[in-house]
């Protein structure tokens, strides 16, 4: 298992995470939504701790899950002095369940099923962002939390044939305060993992119609490799007054955004325009002319790696801590905040003024929502 002591910069509370690399991008059909079913199933409890919920209360604490598309998530947030007896209850869950049968099935027909996604499920603007990602990241959101057909057909057996390849040290990641005892910590080997199952689009365009006024567009970048300049560029970019894509759009657009995401040891680099009209071929050609003249300042540099810095700190500083520091360094090539920053800080202006190497426009795709 790879751990990684993260420093607590003198916290009060301590914050653990446990991800297990694999997750619903990995899912073949017949077993889609097989991840989040998992992952609930690992809470009813196992032959050590059959009511866990009871077990974590005498801390003060709940445990919590999350599954994202490659790789799912456990962790908590707990006083330091009790974190260790935690964590054990938490590793023992997760690598040892034992798939109570009739909390099983419970939990299938009350939460897992009930989850399926819906685009009712999204506002408009988020739903562009989620067909922008689906052709960045060639998956389909539709499908995340599995489809009632293969959940239907997904067993106890099909529960412990996935967790048997897949949740093993080999494929897991816990990341934990440097005070941490990790001596005794007993994980199962493995060598099998996941494939990441890929689906092409035919079309670099997608528009939903959905009766609105305004158009609600979301323009993808993907990026091959990781690359700290993104998060650099998107903060230029950005939603501040001093931002340069805020600048152009301001008067024609009631908001603008970019954001950075990695997956799978990809990336997508996506901006976002909340436009006054429904003309998104208009707002399209309005954001072509931008990026093919886009120019980047020394000025523009500086300020970005003053705010990247505050809002990296404050990300530091939050509760969620450990999901921002996989957020931004999902490798864990860096393993801290703090060698981030240094790495971000040492970025020159030669590597940042010319940033069509990632604002490709040739793989550039849209998607649209009015």
């Amino acid at each position: 298992m790879k751990i990684v002591k993260v420093k607590d910069n003198g916290n009060k509370l301590t914050d653990i995470l446990l991800s297990v690399n694999v997750g619903w991008a990995h899912e073949p059909v017949g077993k889609r939504g097989i991840s989040h079913f998992l992952e609930h199933s690992i809470f009813l409890g196992n032959d050590e701790y059959a009511n866990p919920d009871d077990e974590t209360a005498k801390y003060g604490v709940t445990l919590n899950g999350e599954t994202l598309p490659d790789r799912t998530v456990f962790f908590f947030t707990s006083l330091p002095e009790d974190a260790e007896d935690i964590l054990k209850i938490l590793l023992s869950l997760v690598y040892n369940p034992s798939f109570p049968p009739d909390k099983v099935e419970e939990e299938k027909r009350s939460k897992i099923i009930t989850s399926i996604v819906h685009e009712s499920d999204y506002n408009p603007w988020e739903l562009a962002y989620e067909y922008a990602k689906n052709m960045v990241f060639k998956w389909d959101f539709h499908e995340s939390m599995g489809t009632m057909e293969d959940l239907e057909n997904i067993d106890i057996e099909e529960l412990r044939i996935w967790h048997k390849k897949y949740y093993h040290g080999g494929n897991s990641i816990l990341l934990v305060p440097e005070y941490i005892n990790i001596d005794s910590l007993r994980i199962p080997h493995g060598e099998e993992f996941p494939e990441r199952i890929t689906r092409d689009w035919e079309n670099k365009e997608i528009v939903v119609k959905k009766g609105l006024n305004n158009a609600e567009i979301v323009y993808g970048f993907p990026l091959e490799k990781y690359d700290l300049r993104a998060f650099l560029l998107s903060t230029i970019l950005g939603n501040y007054p001093t931002s340069l894509f805020w600048k152009e759009f301001h008067r024609d657009a009631y908001m603008v955004e970019s954001r950075v995401e990695w997956h799978h040891g990809t990336g997508g680099f996506f901006a976002y325009i909340g436009f006054n009209d429904n003309d998104y071929e208009k707002a399209k050609k309005r954001f072509v002319n931008f990026i093919e003249n886009l120019k980047i300042t020394p000025e523009d540099l500086e300020i970005a790696k003053k705010i990247l810095k505050i809002e990296t700190l404050r990300k530091e500083r939050s509760s969620y801590k450990l999901f921002s520091l996989i957020d931004m360094d999902p490798g864990l090539k860096f393993g801290s905040f703090e060698e981030i920053l240094e790495k971000i800080g040492q970025i020159r202006y030669e590597e940042m003024k010319d940033p069509s190497d990632i604002l490709k426009k040739e793989k550039m795709y849209e998607a649209v929502v009015i």
